[in-house]
């Protein structure tokens, strides 16, 4: 048995902690925000971490291409995390120049602000940030090697170097070493500071005109030049690893002789004088020198090493120490496959070093820690289903594909789902309910009675349901009628003429949302659809919104000029919410979605709308709501809009900005859900945020936010509705609890500061914190991926759910904790203990002995459990190797019969209650210690 412990991360981008003194699942944590952590940018590598203790900060190098600004502000390849605030810091016009890469940092706290040295691939630092061949550049040539220092900036080697010499870059700087494994530009693999000298290793040559210099350079400071420190021109192949030994020696390792073919080798220094694989450098006697006969590589071999003491450890493509072993027919005394060890203070052939017969072996555990706090008030009705089940609470089957499920809604006694689901072979069903005694039954499924095909969403309004979406048979919405069990459209009549449901022409479009008036009986209707209706005496009579208001009477009411595609090359657009606030007469209105202009064609700057509008009741037509969350402007705009952009710019257009990482629709803002409170301020969800240029991330964070947003009535601007600047991922609904507390649904798995969510949190907007719901809703394997897209319904005390989810009051550390199998349905109420384990005590289990010998031994073990209240039946289970449970006894004692085999480490028993109600809770492992 291996049981899962802690959290699973998505889009880490590269960069994580493990904290062994932390209690919880959180061992492993990303390091930053979500849309800011590893490489702060889309793609590239971290290769390289080194930590300051004078400024506490981690520097970090790779080949990630730094927060996507303009240069210089671009930190190519090369960045750092500040503790002490807890962000990530740009160090401006780092490395440039093909790829560029940091393989190497080191840290030198000899001076006040320490030194920073890197090492890798590029040619350029500094400056401006362009290639120095440009006339307008600034930066400076710095060949794979470069040092920085806070305050005082780039630091290159050379420090002078003529940008009009003779020869270009080519005279007197590295160049690439053709014959080598790098053999397209220099790489300088690892580096070495030793008081004043710097060593370096790698791939590169000599510049034009200079004296042979392959694979090790001495950074020369009277010339400022690299040097060969050798004597013999280098080495004749990549130098991989240098570093420092307790004996004051410099060693080196490398491709350097090795072998070329199986009879053939690489000159060893460049001179052709012989080494293989490591060599060594003694400062206090200026002489180099080999480490015995060296290593006896594979053909083309890539050779490292480090060094602990004396101890110098050397791993890579060698199978065999000394170069006339090769083979199958080397002596075995001479075998060392990749990895030797020398140490000059001890005769390895007098003292072979010695290891233990067998490795520790692993023992599995169960983490200490348990279920998330509030998972006892999921309910364990929702069963994993089996076909053809008999039981009639359960969860959702798969039926011949998984059911998406829009929108849930209750009416009365019975829960009602739109969607779409195959839970019949061959028919599909749009519109079913589930009923605490039918079970699930079908509303409206295809070629039957009803809409006939997946509605965007229900709602239920007067004892009916609304059934909404990309409905053709239905113009766009459906009613349905639970005394009736009949379906119906909506009529009624614009200017005396007839009109069905979204008036759209053949009855297409899409319906995403709808709201009702229940002081009025006023319906109002909203999506994306081409008109049939007209607006009279305007020039443009088709020019018209796809929002409606249909009164109580039936008569449909336009509701301003159509509101625009952000992009007018890609139409994509759309109004995906509304929100009344019937607090006032005539209601306030609000919607939102994705558009940009507003008012009659043809459209202009200066009559923008960044998808949110308001009904103003005196111009008849929508306005914007907010301005300015957005400055960074271009020509076109400044003049229009001094204060920022209008409205909620959910995503800019600038080329190169890629924040909005893992959104469900990244090419263009979708705000699906809109709030209001009690002081007039509206709350967004959905594919959006607020986002920041701001070189200084720490800013940022003050200001940006993702997938949530708040609009301040006060100020009329947007901003953050929380304390972690939003989410992960998509809010999908929200709904009020009270006037201090939103529901909030959809497909986050965490906050901006990884808190874990799982889909569902409740915003207090008194304190602007997000707080998880029990563990939240798992798709175990998938829920990091696929989006659960999970939608809601409120009824007393219970928050119901559905989605694309199979466990619920889970999160990644409680796998082994008797989760609770809840498949795409699911409901939670905080004020009723729901789980029949909940007083249930296991009582701790005396270890058992191992067995001495090889064979196995049979043991029988006391078992023992009670409900220190309540009442329920308590049953003992064994596990199959193939997961399946068999009950073996019930009762507060159970003697168990255990097989114990040689090294099994400790075994396990479950438990679990079942209630009066017939209601079982999950399997709790019982761990039988073994010593």
């Amino acid at each position: 048995m291996r049981l899962p412990c802690g959290n699973r991360y998505h889009r880490v981008n590269a960069l994580a902690v493990y904290d062994p003194n932390e209690p919880g699942p959180d061992q492993w944590r990303p390091l930053g925000r979500v849309q800011y952590n590893g490489t702060i940018s889309p793609g590239g590598s971290i290769q390289s971490l080194a930590y300051d203790p004078q400024g506490n900060h981690l520097y970090i190098g790779g080949s990630f291409v730094g927060t996507p600004l303009e240069l210089p502000l671009r930190s190519n390849a090369f960045h750092r995390y500040n503790f002490n605030t807890g962000t990530y810091e740009i160090i401006p016009a780092g490395p440039g120049g093909g790829t560029p890469r940091v393989h190497r940092i080191h840290v030198d706290t000899s001076t006040t602000p320490s030194t920073v040295y890197i090492a890798g691939s590029w040619f350029y630092v500094g400056g401006n940030g362009l290639n120095p061949e440009n006339s307008l550049s600034t930066a400076s040539y710095s060949t794979g090697f470069a040092a920085w220092r806070e305050g005082e900036g780039w630091m290159p080697f050379p420090p002078d170097f003529p940008r009009d010499g003779a020869h270009g870059k080519a005279d007197g700087i590295l160049q690439r070493a053709a014959d080598f494994i790098a053999f397209d530009s220099v790489v300088i693999r690892d580096f070495l500071i030793d008081g004043e000298d710097i060593w370096i290793v790698g791939s590169f040559s000599e510049g034009r005109g200079q004296a042979p210099l392959r694979g090790i350079a001495r950074w020369d400071r009277e010339r400022k030049v690299w040097a060969d420190p050798t004597g013999r021109g280098g080495v004749g192949r990549d130098g991989f690893s240098v570093a420092k030994a307790a004996d004051g020696r410099i060693y080196f390792s490398g491709a350097f002789g090795g072998r070329r073919t199986a009879t053939e080798f690489y000159d060893g220094f460049k001179n052709g004088d012989p080494a293989h694989g490591i060599v060594a450098y003694d400062p206090a006697t200026d002489t180099w020198s080999t480490l015995g006969s060296g290593l006896s590589s594979r053909v083309m071999p890539e050779i490292r090493l480090t060094t602990d003491g004396h101890d110098v450890y050397v791993a890579g493509d060698f199978n065999h120490i000394g170069p006339e072993n090769f083979g199958n027919n080397a002596p075995a005394e001479s075998q060392s496959h990749y990895l030797a060890r020398w140490n000059p203070t001890i005769n390895f052939l007098e003292n072979p070093p010695t290891v233990v017969a067998t490795n520790t072996l692993y023992v599995e555990h169960v983490p200490s820690v348990g279920a998330p706090a509030g998972s006892e008030h999921w309910s364990r009705a929702f069963i994993e289903p089996q076909r053809d089940e008999t039981r009639k609470l359960t969860g959702m089957n798969d039926g011949t594909g998984l059911p998406e499920v829009a929108g849930i809604a209750w009416i009365d006694d019975t829960l009602y789902f739109g969607g779409s689901w195959e839970a019949e072979r061959g028919t599909r069903w749009y519109v079913w309910s589930l009923h605490p005694e039918r079970g699930y039954e079908r509303v409206a499924w295809a070629r039957g009675d009803g809409i006939q095909s997946p509605p965007e969403g229900v709602k239920a309004i007067q004892g009916k349901l609304y059934a909404y979406g990309a409905i053709s048979s239905h113009s766009g919405i459906g009613v349905y009628d639970p005394a009736e069990r009949k379906w119906s459209t909506i009529r009624g009549t614009y200017r005396g003429q007839n009109v069905v449901g979204n008036s759209a022409r053949g009855g297409t479009g899409v319906v995403n949302d709808i709201a009702f008036d229940e002081r009025t009986g006023d319906l109002y209707i909203v999506g994306n659809w081409a008109p049939t209706l007209e607006m009279p005496d305007v020039a443009q009579p088709l020019d018209i919104a796809a929002a409606l208001r249909i009164d109580a009477n039936g008569e449909y009411h336009l509701m301003g000029h159509d509101l625009k595609a952000e992009d007018p090359n890609k139409p994509i657009k759309g109004i995906y919410s509304i929100v009344l606030d019937t607090k006032q007469d005539p209601p306030a209105i609000y919607v939102a979605g994705t558009f940009n202009y507003y008012g009659p064609v043809p459209t202009t700057r200066a009559r923008m709308a960044y998808n949110v509008a308001r009904w103003d009741y005196a111009e008849n037509d929508w306005r914007p709501v907010g301005r300015g969350n957005r400055v960074h402007l271009s020509e076109l705009d400044v003049g229009h809009y001094p204060d920022g952009l209008p409205g909620l710019p959910a995503r800019t257009n600038e080329p190169g900005f890629e924040n909005y990482a893992g959104f469900l629709q990244e090419g263009f803002p979708r705000i699906l859900a809109l709030a209001i409170d009690r002081n007039g301020n509206l709350y967004a969800g959905g594919t959006l945020g607020i986002v920041s240029r701001d070189p200084d991330i720490s800013a940022r964070h003050a200001v940006e936010t993702y997938g949530l947003a708040r609009y301040d009535a006060q100020s009329d601007t947007w901003g953050q509705a929380n304390t972690t600047g939003g989410v992960s991922r998509d809010v999908r609904q929200m709904t009020w609890l009270d006037e201090r507390h939103l529901l909030l649904t959809g497909s986050f798995i965490y906050d901006e500061q990884w808190n874990q969510l799982h889909n569902v949190a409740i915003l207090d907007i008194d304190t602007g914190q997000l707080s998880p719901v029990g563990g939240g809703l798992l798709r175990v394997g998938q829920a990091h991926v696929v989006g659960s897209q999970v939608v809601h319904a409120v009824r007393g005390s219970e928050l119901w759910f559905a989605g694309l989810f199979d466990h619920a009051g889970v999160n990644g550390n409680a796998m082994h904790a008797a989760p609770v199998v809840s498949k795409y349905i699911a409901m939670y109420d905080p004020t009723r203990i729901l789980d029949p384990n909940y007083h249930l005590e296991v009582s701790p289990v005396e270890p058992i002995k191992a067995p001495d010998g090889s064979s196995s031994v049979s043991v029988t073990v006391n078992l023992q459990a009670r409900l220190h209240e309540g009442t329920g039946e308590i049953t003992w289970h064994e596990r199959r190797k193939d997961g399946a449970y068999v009950s073996r006894g019930t009762g507060e004692t159970y003697r168990a019969s255990l097989r114990v085999a040689p090294g099994s480490g400790d075994l396990f028993y479950y438990v679990n209650v079942k209630g009066p109600d017939g209601i079982e809770g999950g399997k709790l492992p019982v761990r039988i210690p073994v010593r």
